[in-house]
């Protein structure tokens, strides 16, 4: 996944880095991590490691993102804390874009008024659920 670096009003840049822009892995032409022979998680492999749902989470680290499908995407802020956002329907650019942005209010993504950006479309975070990254990576699941 690409990030991108720089402001639109309050929207915060998902960046790879504190100091800059920085390259991630990208996705594929079919929209799956570059990552050869694992297969790709599922919206019901990241809910199996839902600890509860929170009411904002602060998206100024966020170091990687991945969308299991239209309504759901799923960014990472450290390698130990990772969040499933809801969104109120389908963000159809969601499957096919390497970069997207997050709305934030002074860096913080509230649901109801925060939302994913993929290019002109606008999906609204409806939830967001922390996610237990330590049991997801030991798992194999990022």
């Amino acid at each position: 996944m690409r990030f991108v670096c720089g402001q639109i009003k309050i929207v915060v840049a998902l960046s790879a880095a504190l100091a800059g822009c920085a390259s991630a892995p990208t996705r594929n032409a079919t929209g799956a991590s570059a990552a050869p022979d694992k297969p790709r998680a599922t919206t019901d492999d990241y809910r199996r490691y839902i600890r509860g749902n929170v009411g904002a989470f602060d998206s100024s680290h966020i170091t990687d993102w991945d969308s299991p499908d239209p309504n759901h995407v799923v960014v990472w802020t450290s390698p130990v804390e990772a969040y499933l956002l809801t969104l109120f329907g389908a963000c159809l650019g969601l499957q096919s874009t390497k970069t997207i942005l997050l709305s934030a209010d002074g860096g913080v993504v509230r649901p109801g008024g925060a939302a994913v950006m993929v290019g002109p479309e606008r999906c609204r975070i409806q939830l967001v659920d922390r996610l237990d990254a330590k049991a997801m990576k030991a798992d194999g699941i990022h």
